[in-house]
């Protein structure tokens, strides 16, 4: 009765437009390396479906964990929080380097530094390390309650709506709604209420922005690295309400940040296990999701102007870490 129950769900979604499960034409030769957050971290060779844990220190193999792209040439790998040990990786065979501690990192837009978050209580610093954690500049301090993310070519974004200059932290804009996403000097914000504002930083221009789809709820984001795409996610963890064949559903809008235009990205939205679903992009203008549904993995790549997903199933370790994160690898 479950399994049917089930089956009559995903039929009900695919028939009213709704979630169905991921499907596309076969993915077969992607040259496509994940590394994979996991404890400890493994990387994936998409085309052979390999699984090779890497050569990992003891801090990699308990507790969270996550991994974060580096302008799709290399990975960082996070090992702990709030104070957590953090490694680089530049390629699938070579061993992670050691850079340093801190409770947030985000790589450079040229993806050849990092920035990093450390310290705590009242007394936090941001400093700028190579990649191979040998420092660049000088640390400035901040305050230590806010989140810092990447705002693209303007700097970094520190507790969701202030943006400073990463290497004297001078804030150089306040934005009114919280910074989703950024590419390039365009920067997407969530609000006003169910909708998004796209605003160009150069210019100050703003565009306001409806709610696509037909998920209620936000997941990360991504954007590309020729600084103009971001693939906006939705999430949905109960598609059918509280039932017992609840579906968990995800659903990519892709923005133009240049013109403002949204696309649906093709074979969305699907039904898959939200905890361990993710996308990035490649280098060559790729968008890869890695992710699972009822328990059994896949990668799905969309390339720009396709119309259909290329799907490959592969068979994954259980991921403990706590994160569904990845980055690709040369």
């Amino acid at each position: 009765m479950r399994a049917l129950a089930l089956l009559v769900a995903v039929l009900a979604g695919a028939g009213a437009g709704g979630p169905r499960p991921v499907a596309g034409t076969p993915l077969r030769s992607s040259h496509l390396h994940l590394l994979v957050a996991s404890n400890p971290p493994f990387v994936l060779d998409v085309d052979t479906g390999r699984v090779t844990p890497i050569r990992a220190p003891a801090a990699m193999k308990h507790g969270v964990l996550s991994v974060t792209a580096v302008g799709g040439k290399a990975g960082t790998i996070v090992a702990g929080y709030p104070n957590g040990r953090i490694y680089t990786l530049r390629a699938r065979a070579a061993l992670p380097v050691y850079v340093g501690r801190g409770s947030a990192v985000v790589p450079s837009v040229d993806g050849t530094s990092l920035w990093i978050k450390s310290g705590s209580g009242s007394s936090c610093l941001i400093r700028r390390v190579s990649l191979d954690g040998n420092p660049i500049g000088s640390a400035h301090s901040v305050a230590c309650g806010g989140s810092i993310e990447s705002a693209g070519s303007v700097g970094l974004v520190y507790g969701g709506t202030r943006v400073v200059d990463p290497s004297t932290g001078r804030t150089v804009l306040r934005t009114p709604y919280g910074v989703l996403a950024a590419a390039g000097n365009r920067l997407v914000l969530a609000g006003p209420g169910k909708a998004f504002t796209l605003l160009d930083t150069a210019t100050g221009a703003r565009r306001t922005l409806a709610w696509p789809s037909i998920l209620y709820g936000l997941d990360a984001p991504s954007a590309d690295y020729r600084r103009r795409t971001v693939a906006l996610g939705f999430a949905d963890p109960a598609w059918h309400g509280p039932s017992p064949s609840d579906l968990q559903a995800m659903d990519v809008w892709l923005l133009d940040t240049q013109t403002g235009a949204l696309t649906h990205l093709p074979g969305m939205p699907a039904f898959v296990d939200l905890k361990f679903t993710s996308m990035e992009w490649t280098r060559d203008g790729r968008l890869v999701i890695l992710g699972e549904n009822g328990g059994k993995g896949f990668v799905a790549v969309w390339r720009p102007g396709a119309g259909q997903l290329q799907v490959k199933r592969v068979r994954l370790p259980q991921r403990t870490s706590g994160s569904d994160s990845f980055a690709l690898l040369p």
